[in-house]
């Protein structure tokens, strides 16, 4: 019965078998609130643009070449001028710390140790300033049009001295003429 019982505990502590994205959407679904996970895991507006790129990654077979010699494997590419390690860059989301505790913090801290690059959603939970001083790499801030031009004339103001290299804009905000 103790082998059993140790056997149980360390069943429980192992991190779950995740294979490819379907197995950390289940993960996601089981952990998350129903809302949490339907803003991560929905696209914008009529999911276009979602469903094109489902479509486009299902049409991709990777081919694993296990057991074989590759002398070099050489990953390194430029971007906006920024050498990166890989074809990488962690992507804007918004609200970050309604999934982890200053998300975005720790995005930009674990992007930077791996010289990838980061970029902060407009509508991050932290402030631009504590992402950009987290991270050691290249760390980008994606405008959304919100809140007017003078709001956003500052938050690039802001971006610029906290050290942000780049600006992505972001322009698929729905426009309501009245």
């Amino acid at each position: 019965m103790f082998r059993f019982a140790q056997h149980d505990r360390a069943r429980s502590l192992q991190r779950p078998r995740v294979l490819n994205i379907e197995d950390l959407r289940r993960a996601a679904k089981r952990r998350l609130p129903r809302v949490v996970f339907d803003y991560i895991d929905g696209g914008a507006e009529g999911e276009w643009t979602l469903r094109a790129n489902c479509r486009a990654f299902e049409a991709v077979t990777l081919r694993p070449r296990c057991a074989v010699a590759t002398p070099v494997c050489d990953l390194r590419t430029t971007v906006l001028g920024i050498s990166l390690p890989m074809p990488l860059i962690l992507a804007p989301v918004g609200s970050c710390r309604l999934m982890y505790p200053r998300g975005e913090e720790a995005a930009a801290r674990t992007a930077g140790s791996a010289g990838i690059t980061c970029t902060l959603s407009t509508l991050s939970g932290c402030r631009l300033e504590d992402v950009a001083a987290a991270s050691e790499g290249p760390v980008w801030y994606q405008l959304y049009l919100v809140g007017g031009r003078d709001c956003a004339i500052a938050a690039i103001e802001r971006a610029r001295q906290a050290g942000f290299s780049a600006l992505v804009v972001t322009i698929d905000t729905p426009v309501v003429f009245l």
